[in-house]
Formats: structure tokens, sequence, C-alpha cells
């Protein structure tokens, strides 16, 4: 399962279960800025910072809202 289609417009918002690379797992609402070579850079609406994400640690995801305005 690809979860990069989730990513395709950007300004989506997602709902994600993601593994760190120490093994934390977290839940997490994103607003989506970029996909690229495997990565989600997007706005941790949880943490209310920029982050990126590692694509293949994204476990599950679920679109929210596919516009924001």
């Amino acid at each position: 399962m690809t979860l990069e289609k989730w990513f395709k417009s950007i300004g989506c918002v997602v709902d994600m279960i993601y593994m760190s690379r120490k093994g934390k797992f977290t839940k997490r609402r994103i607003r989506v800025i970029s996909v690229r070579n495997g990565y989600v850079r997007a706005f941790c609406i949880n943490s209310g910072a920029q982050r990126v994400f590692l694509i293949e640690n994204m476990l599950a995801a679920e679109l929210v809202r596919s516009n924001v305005s």
C-alpha cells in the first residue's frame, strides 16, 4: 500500500499513525507542504511546528480535508 496518494494535493490535511526512527508510535494531524524523495514536509498541527516525515514510516493515513483555504 502506498500512502503517497494522500499527499498529491499540497495543503491537504491528513491524520496519520507514524513510527519514529527510534520506534515510537504517534498519531498526528498534518498539513502537507511538499512531497519529495520519499519525504513529506508538513506543518504538524499537534506540535505547532514544521516537520519532515519519512513516507515509509507512515503506517496509516486518513484524509481529513483535501483543500485548505
